[in-house]
C-alpha cells in the first residue's frame, strides 16, 4: 500500500504538471532534428569570415549532428532551470498554505484552551467573588452595629465605613 501526499510530486521530486509526456517529447526532438538540419545547412554555407559560420564551426565541429546534440543539452538545462524555479515557487506556496493551515489551527487550538480554562476557571471565580461580598457584608454590618452602638452611648464614631480609608 502507498501513501500518497497531498502536493502531486513523486519520490524523485518531480512535478508531474511540468513533465513532458513522451508523445510530445518525440514530436520536439523531431522538430528540432529537422530545424537543426535546416540551420546547419544555411550555417555551413556562409563564408568562412561570418561570425554565424564560425561559431557553428567551433562549438558543433561543423555537422549538423553537433548541432542538434548542442541544441538539445541546451535545450535540456533551459527546460531544467524552468522546472526548477516553478518548482520553488509551488514549493514556496504550498510551505505558505501549510503555515496558513497550521496558524488557523493553532488559533483554534488556542481557542478551545481558553473556552476550557474559562469554563474551568469561571465557577472558582464566582465563588470567589461571592465569598468576597459576603465578607465585605460582614464588614458593613459589623462597622454599623459599631457605629449603632457608639451612637447609643453618645460617644464619638470617627471610623471610616469599610472599603473607604486606609489601604
Amino acid at each position: 500500500m502507498t501513501q500518497q501526499s497531498h502536493i502531486s510530486q513523486d519520490l524523485a521530486g518531480e512535478f508531474r504538471q511540468w513533465r513532458i509526456p513522451a508523445d510530445w517529447l518525440i514530436q520536439i526532438e523531431l522538430a528540432w532534428l529537422i530545424a537543426s538540419a535546416l540551420i546547419g545547412g544555411y550555417l555551413s554555407g556562409l563564408p568562412a569570415d561570418n561570425w554565424w559560420a564560425w561559431a557553428y564551426r567551433t562549438f558543433t565541429g561543423g555537422n549538423i549532428l553537433g548541432l542538434f546534440v548542442l541544441g538539445n543539452a541546451a535545450g535540456y538545462l533551459i527546460y531544467e532551470e524552468v522546472r526548477m524555479v516553478l518548482s520553488g515557487i509551488f514549493h514556496r506556496e504550498k510551505v505558505a498554505d501549510i503555515a496558513a493551515v497550521e496558524a488557523r489551527a493553532r488559533a483554534m487550538v488556542d481557542a478551545a484552551v481558553s473556552k476550557a480554562v474559562a469554563d474551568a476557571v469561571e465557577p472558582a471565580v464566582a465563588a470567589a467573588r461571592v465569598a468576597a461580598l459576603e465578607e465585605y457584608r460582614q464588614a458593613v454590618v459589623a462597622w454599623y452595629e459599631r457605629q449603632q452602638a457608639a451612637q447609643r452611648a453618645g460617644l464619638p464614631f470617627a471610623e471610616p465605613p469599610p472599603g473607604y480609608g486606609g489601604n
